[in-house]
């Protein structure tokens, strides 16, 4: 639940923030933000992650009584050693710097536009994913029930994830082979799912964590070369061609066997201190050199980050990865602020929301009456759970690529007619997704209000999502071109009246509602 969790803190003496582990935003993230109260101006600092990290901002002697502020961002200096051969180059890492006014939300809208022109997204989906469903406990007839309901929703990828590979009993003592075995879940049976899934109309996909293996797995015993030691522990080396190659070997049989079109990749593993002294940049060099291969070789392939939650979810592996597992807690109650705060530092395209729900028509309804409430999880693991309004599961789910990781048989029929309408939405309005830009209006505990839109602020949906307020309802106030005519329910009016009037909108507990301008033409 600590996914891009920032804070102000007073600029007394020195603030810093560092990842100086192999994973890039293991115990921070790397963005830093300073902002002068006497003009109420700032400045963030993104760092493009290509090895271990630190940033800081000090308060420095200028000269007699003087200050001023210095801000170093890069790589960690605690170990760094990094021999260079007679005209050998290292290229640091790149830094995206800029001005904000908006304190609440850094002006992020910035980034995301030149993210968006520099790195323009492809797609933006809608997946199914069966980790959250019954984890790495997989039954080929239960799978099969969901790759049904999955083509019923119209959803474009199945990805099967842990589990699917190996022995029932142990399948993480093979991780490093990803090879299916008959003694496993789902019975050799793998190839039946991958085409019911095409038959569904929909596109397959595996995980897979590249990085590691077994010590019993085989290639572990046959290849021990192709491993390398960081500080205590074993990791493919993918500064190797050799390495890379039987890896690329693995993956074009699962391609050619199953016909995958989505890899996730996890990266589960972590070393703390890089023994040759380079902060792990070129084992990261090699590990994104091996994911461009993969697209090179598979053209069109989909590949997606994960590394226990969020902590490879960066600006740095954005180049590569085309979005991000957000979180293993995909509650939509705390999903929200993880959501809102990732958004600060990475495009709306990259961050992908999962649903996790189910249908609970047997519980007592809500005072209101109303009896088509989800109950959704609280955590990581289904063991908290807390009803929530349909659109409210919705409204988190809006901006990245929409995911479902539940048991969909256990949505109701009003459920699925609602979600599959939902899907149908993004789909139709994939283009803009891929280009949004976003904008935070109001961030407190009781009401969030995101925005997207297009730059040119001619198309902007607004998210209004409340937790447990008192209020009846609240004033959204968009931000919009002030010249432009916008209609917004049949009502047409100037930018410059709907920014300065606002809509009021209510404020219902655990429940959201969307608000579109369009510009008029």
């Amino acid at each position: 639940m600590n996914e891009s969790r920032g804070a102000w803190q007073p600029l007394h003496t020195c603030v810093g923030a560092r990842a100086g582990g192999m994973r890039t935003s293991f115990g921070a993230a790397p963005v830093l933000a300073i902002w002068n109260k006497e003009t109420g101006r700032g400045r963030v600092f993104h760092l493009m992650s290509d090895a271990a990290w630190e940033m800081r901002a000090t308060i420095a002697p200028g000269g007699g009584e003087k200050t001023f502020a210095s801000v170093e961002v890069g790589m960690d200096s605690r170990y760094l050693h990094y021999r260079l051969k007679p005209g050998e180059q290292v290229a640091l890492p790149e830094v995206v710097s800029y001005d904000f006014t908006n304190k609440t939300d850094l002006d992020c809208h910035k980034l995301h536009a030149w993210w968006n022109a520099t790195w323009p997204g492809k797609r933006n989906p809608s997946l199914y994913n069966t980790w959250l469903c019954r984890f790495d406990k997989l039954d080929f007839d239960f799978v099969l029930k969901q790759v049904k309901r999955a083509g019923e929703l119209g959803l474009e990828y199945f990805v099967i994830d842990a589990g699917w590979f190996g022995p029932k009993g142990n399948w993480g003592s093979t991780r490093g082979d990803w090879k299916e075995r008959p003694d496993g879940w789902l019975g050799g049976r793998l190839a039946e799912i991958a085409r019911a899934v095409k038959a569904s109309g929909m596109k397959f996909g595996l995980w897979i964590e590249a990085e590691t293996a077994a010590g019993s797995s085989e290639v572990m015993k046959n290849h021990p070369e192709f491993f390398c030691t960081q500080h205590g522990a074993k990791f493919l080396d993918f500064t190797r061609a050799d390495a890379r190659a039987h890896l690329h070997a693995a993956i074009d049989d699962l391609v050619k066997k199953y016909g995958i079109s989505f890899i996730k990749f996890d990266f589960n593993c972590e070393a703390h201190i890089d023994d040759f002294g380079k902060d792990f940049s070129d084992y990261n060099a090699g590990y994104r050199q091996f994911l461009r291969e993969v697209r090179a070789r598979h053209p069109g392939i989909y590949l997606g980050g994960c590394a226990s939650g969020g902590l490879m979810m960066d600006l740095g592996w954005a180049r590569d990865f085309d979005s991000f597992w957000l979180s293993d807690n995909q509650s939509p109650v705390y999903g929200f602020r993880i959501a809102k705060e990732t958004m600060l530092r990475l495009p709306p395209g990259k961050i992908e929301r999962w649903i996790t729900a189910r249908s609970a028509p047997t519980l007592q309804p809500d005072y209101s009456g109303k009896d088509e409430r989800l109950l959704v999880t609280e955590d990581a693991w289904w063991r908290e759970m807390r009803s929530v309004a349909p659109d409210f599961v919705a409204a988190f789910a809006t901006g990245g690529p929409v995911g479902f990781s539940c048991d969909l048989t256990a949505f109701s029929e009003k459920h699925m007619d609602y979600f599959r309408k939902l899907v149908a939405e993004r789909k139709k309005d994939e283009a803009f997704w891929c280009a949004a830009v976003g904008r935070v209006l109001c961030d407190t505990p009781e009401v969030v209000v995101l925005q997207y839109s297009d730059v040119a602020l001619k198309d902007v949906r607004v998210v209004v999502a409340t937790g447990r307020s008192r209020q009846n309802r609240t004033t959204v106030r968009p931000v919009l071109d002030p010249a432009l005519d916008y209609e917004y329910k049949g009502r047409r009016e100037k930018g410059a009246f709907w920014m300065e009037q606002g809509v009021a909108v209510g404020t219902s507990i655990l429940d959201a509602n969307e608000l579109r301008f369009t510009a008029a033409k």
